[in-house]
């Protein structure tokens, strides 16, 4: 498949390094530069070009774009029939993207994640795309029904900024009780990837909850500081 990425930041080129394996003709633009040029350099079937040239060689477009340059870059860019466009731009509407890049066809909203280029990830897109479901067989497409609930779980997905954060938190807090800095971060990785795996999350939290544990003691600690709602407060303001 020949694909195009319009912008390589973080995210755009995570998935360039979860695509380049799998033999797509990949074109990426100037955009990020160092980034475009470590992909040249790691990746036979990655080439760096001019936004004008990406457009020009992709059947499928991503764009990775801030909403304001993509408002200014995609009008002056050329688009054909039968191009197909995957947006990861979550603020700026779908309905929007396709009035800039016709007669090409905005095919979908898609968030992912960067573990994606080391590893199974899980994506969210809006509408469902056989495309994205194609393009992303090796991972884990979560289609979004509505665009509101496109719109929730992109909010409820900043959970995962703070759970590192607490996980670093309690990392650093063990280290300097005496325990090794990486061994702390290895085992609160592994404990949490392997619980949350392994089971839904309310029968997972009730078997946390023994009277007198340590996790039991810690949650109600985090509760009675209304650490919970302040969540629900965060993901409000979003």
């Amino acid at each position: 498949m020949k694909i195009g990425f319009l912008g390589t930041g973080t995210i755009a080129t995570a998935v360039v390094q979860a695509l380049a394996p799998l033999g797509h003709q990949i074109t990426v633009s100037e955009r990020s530069a160092a980034n475009a040029a470590m992909l040249n350099a790691a990746y036979e079937n990655v080439v760096v070009a001019s936004n004008a040239d990406v457009a020009a060689a992709a059947d499928v477009l991503f764009l990775g774009l801030i909403p304001d340059i993509a408002r200014e870059l995609l009008p002056a860019l050329t688009f054909r029939e039968g191009q197909r466009v995957i947006s990861f731009i979550a603020d700026l509407p779908l309905s929007e993207v396709q009035s800039l890049i016709g007669p090409a066809t905005a095919e979908s909203l898609v968030l992912p994640f960067p573990a994606i280029a080391q590893t199974r990830s899980p994506l969210i897109a809006f509408p469902q795309s056989d495309l994205v479901s194609d393009i992303f067989a090796t991972h884990d497409v979560f289609n979004m029904k509505t665009e509101a609930e496109f719109r929730a779980m992109l909010s409820a997905q900043a959970v995962l900024s703070p759970v590192v954060q607490m996980l670093l938190t309690a990392s650093d807090w063990a280290a300097d009780k005496g325990a090794e800095a990486t061994k702390a971060q290895d085992f609160l990785r592994s404990l949490i990837a392997a619980n949350l795996s392994a089971s839904p999350l309310t029968p997972l939290l009730q078997s946390l909850s023994t009277e007198g544990g340590y996790n039991a003691r810690l949650h109600a600690h985090m509760d009675k500081a209304d650490s919970f709602n302040d969540l629900k407060s965060g993901l409000d303001a979003l």
